[in-house]
């Protein structure tokens, strides 16, 4: 038998959610499954699957 999916809830500024949703669409999926893609990958890694740090874009955007 199948699990159930089960929804997971974070709250978010709404400009972010838009980019999100943009930057999902432009690569050709869907939020939930870049979500579920990222849980999937961070669970497989036992941590964040990339590098954690301030990137040059990030100062740039402020």
């Amino acid at each position: 038998m199948q699990d159930k999916m089960t929804p997971v809830v974070a709250k978010i500024l709404p400009s972010e959610k838009d980019k999100f949703f943009a930057a999902t669409e432009q690569i050709g999926t869907t939020p939930s499954n870049a979500i579920r893609m990222f849980i999937s990958a961070f669970n497989k890694a036992g941590t964040f699957p990339f590098e954690i740090g301030v990137s040059t874009r990030d100062v740039l955007d402020k």
